[in-house]
């Protein structure tokens, strides 16, 4: 792979972004072959097998990211790297497909913001594992002890704790009004929103009546007043904050606040007065 802003001059490439290209365009090909069959025309020929043999000089960045620079003509040094893609049946991809929907915290490991958390190193070692969410990091945890963890991938007990802590806490990451026919309700979307037991929800600090509720969602019911205004969750002894407002955008997008969790509910002041 070459730049064209650095005079034709070879340009290292991550190994992902190589095969995420290379794939995209065999699918565009894909694409218009089902075209042609569409138009009339009989399906001639079909991609069964793709080898490459790249001559190329690989280097891990600082990141621990594996990239490859292809070898100028002629120029020694470089390692050959056989790659192969082929055909997959329909199993072979619904058993190694990874499901999004299963996700139950799609949160980016990145979200749980806490002292004495997981650094960007102990997120990076936990993305080299296949761990990227929130979900997964749960998953992880329930699986493997922090213990083995840490002896397998080097992140410390305490840190991986604290970021388990933060997991579970409550958190509102956006809320939109609904209608069911003249009755307002109000959805709030997020994370650990329900215990199943006693989840409680207050508009401008009242109570208000909870209709449906999971982990990732609750709707509830406001008050004839309320129309815009602080939004509190509590679950246990956890308290989610954020703001809503019941007035539709004119867009029609669901307004994102800037939630917060709390562990040490009611501690907190928020909007400049105490909970």
């Amino acid at each position: 792979m070459t730049s064209p802003r650095s005079g034709g001059e070879p340009q290292a490439f991550a190994v992902e972004e190589f095969l995420t290209a290379l794939t995209a365009q065999l699918d565009r090909a894909q694409d218009t072959l089902a075209l042609k069959m569409h138009s009339g025309r009989p399906l001639t020929w079909a991609l069964k097998d793709l080898k490459l043999d790249l001559k190329v000089f690989v280097s891990i960045d600082d990141r621990g990211s594996v990239r490859m620079r292809s070898a100028r003509p002629n120029e020694e040094g470089a390692s050959t790297l056989a790659l192969a893609l082929t055909t997959v049946t329909r199993p072979m991809v619904q058993e190694n497909t990874l499901s999004f929907t299963e996700d139950v915290d799609a949160r980016a490991l990145s979200d749980l913001r806490v002292d004495g958390g997981l650094s960007s190193a102990d997120r990076q070692a936990l993305e080299q594992i296949g761990v990227r969410t929130v979900g997964q990091l749960k998953r992880l945890s329930r699986e493997a002890p922090p213990t083995a963890v840490e002896s397998t991938i080097g992140v410390p007990v305490d840190r991986l704790r604290a970021a388990l802590a933060a997991s579970s806490r409550p958190v509102v990451s956006a809320q939109r009004p609904e209608r069911r026919g003249s009755t307002r309700l109000l959805r709030l979307d997020g994370a650990n929103l329900s215990d199943g037991v006693q989840t409680e929800v207050r508009l401008s600090g009242e109570p208000v009546e909870v209709v449906e509720q999971s982990e990732s969602s609750l709707l509830v019911r406001p008050l004839e007043h309320h129309s815009e205004g602080q939004v509190e969750v509590l679950v246990g002894n956890d308290r989610a904050v954020s703001y809503y407002r019941l007035e539709p955008k004119p867009d029609d997008v669901p307004y994102r606040g800037k939630g917060v969790s709390h562990h040490d509910a009611y501690a907190a002041p928020v909007n400049g007065g105490g909970a």
